[in-house]
């Protein structure tokens, strides 16, 4: 029994410690209601057979004068790009390290009118500090006054945006979204994978009151999904009713849950989202 129970308590620590799911002790965050760990295999790493677009996809990078940081991204451009002369949406997604193949795959298959801009995090855990409260700020910087108009001056590209995230990227989302402009919201559809929304701290949580007492407008979809074996399922609820409650005009909310653990929740729930947007 006491061997039994060393090997468990063994085990819980390697998965707190894991990138991703456990609180970072440099933001002092608090832990979460499960152990989470990080997908093993990056985007760049993965060895799966070669997929054959019928759209293209590039790898360029961005260095941010807001964090001082470079980021790999990789962009999707649907079929026929080159010589429709249309305008297209964005969806922008955090976690390109992990992402990018299986998201990029699946508009694509699908023949998604839709661009793709899948961000890294640059380097090895630097999402736990650009996608949690501490260094979510700058990050926003980034992503709004940096990486937005660089892809669209370079893409043509149209309104509205999307914002796609899981885990701390649906954290990032969470803080992205309490803060969005009372007149015409950067981002008109989120989507929050598993977010790990129970790293909100009292002030995120008064921000989102203070958006709402600015206006009870809310023009955005969201769409929430939940991971419950094991996953933020109990957060994500909480997160869903405090948007619910407020009373927003304007505001719809898609939710569904997976019986699935929470790293594997990315793809079936963009799966699930992408089919619901035009």
């Amino acid at each position: 029994m006491a061997r039994h129970l060393a090997l468990f308590l063994l085990s819980l620590a390697s998965l707190l410690t894991a990138c991703g799911g456990g609180g970072s002790s440099s933001n002092n965050l608090p832990g979460p209601d499960v152990s989470v760990t990080t997908p093993a295999t990056p985007a760049s790493a993965a060895s799966t057979p070669a997929y054959a677009y019928a759209g293209t996809v590039e790898h360029k990078s961005i260095t941010s004068t807001n964090t001082g940081i470079t980021y790999p991204y990789h962009v999707y451009l649907p079929e026929g790009y080159a010589t429709s002369g249309k305008s297209y949406t964005v969806i922008y997604a955090t976690d390109g390290q992990w992402t990018f193949p299986a998201f990029s795959q699946m508009l694509d298959k699908r023949r998604k009118p839709m661009i793709l801009v899948n961000i890294e995090q640059g380097p090895n855990g630097r999402r736990d500090i650009d996608y949690t409260v501490g260094g979510a700020p700058t990050y926003i910087r980034f992503l709004k006054q940096e990486l937005a108009p660089l892809i669209e001056s370079t893409y043509r590209t149209a309104l509205p945006r999307t914002f796609s995230g899981t885990s701390y990227g649906g954290l990032l989302g969470s803080l992205l979204l309490s803060t969005e402009d009372v007149q015409t919201p950067f981002f008109k559809t989120y989507f929050l994978f598993d977010g790990a929304f129970w790293a909100l701290t009292t002030k995120n949580i008064q921000d989102e009151a203070n958006r709402f007492a600015a206006t009870r407008s809310l023009p955005v979809r969201l769409f929430l999904t939940s991971a419950n074996n094991p996953g933020f399922v109990r957060d994500v609820d909480n997160f869903e009713a405090r948007y619910k409650g407020r009373g927003y005009t304007d505001l719809t909310i898609h939710r569904k849950d997976f019986n699935l653990a929470h790293n594997d929740v990315a793809d079936p729930s963009f799966d699930w989202a992408i089919d619901l947007i035009e």
